[in-house]
């Protein structure tokens, strides 16, 4: 990663054309979609009273939606179907959605996207 690396503007048209592409590809292929719910559940374990909160700001459902979605363009950037600043992207735009609805609800993004690009230790356990 650059040093001194920018991040994407984001405004509302950009982020609705990041989750309208998204949403239409990542639910229609189950070797997107499977692994992708399993990265949000993951998350959504770790920080279930932040995504209540976000839940209860936006809709029955919507972070772990946005969150899934953001996995699955994870999961096409790394075999090779969108560029990995699509994704990067997408991540800061996830942030910028969350943050200004519930404060610290931003690091959920990065939170998945550091376990879809494999940089954090993997829980392995079968109770978990």
């Amino acid at each position: 990663m650059p040093l001194f690396r920018r991040k994407p503007r984001i405004d509302e048209s950009i982020y609705k054309n990041l989750m309208t592409s998204f949403g239409r590809v990542v639910d229609l292929d189950p070797f997107v979609t499977r692994p992708a719910e399993a990265l949000a559940e993951h998350v959504q374990r770790e920080d279930a009273a932040l995504i209540a909160e976000l839940d209860a700001r936006m809709y029955e459902g919507a972070a772990m939606y946005h969150l899934r979605l953001l996995a699955g363009s994870w999961i096409m950037a790394r075999e090779g179907s969108v560029p990995a600043a699509t994704a990067e992207a997408f991540e800061e735009a996830v942030a910028w959605r969350f943050d200004p609805l519930v404060r610290g609800s931003g690091r959920l993004s990065h939170r998945l996207s550091e376990l879809a690009r494999g940089e954090a230790p993997r829980d392995t356990r079968v109770d978990a």
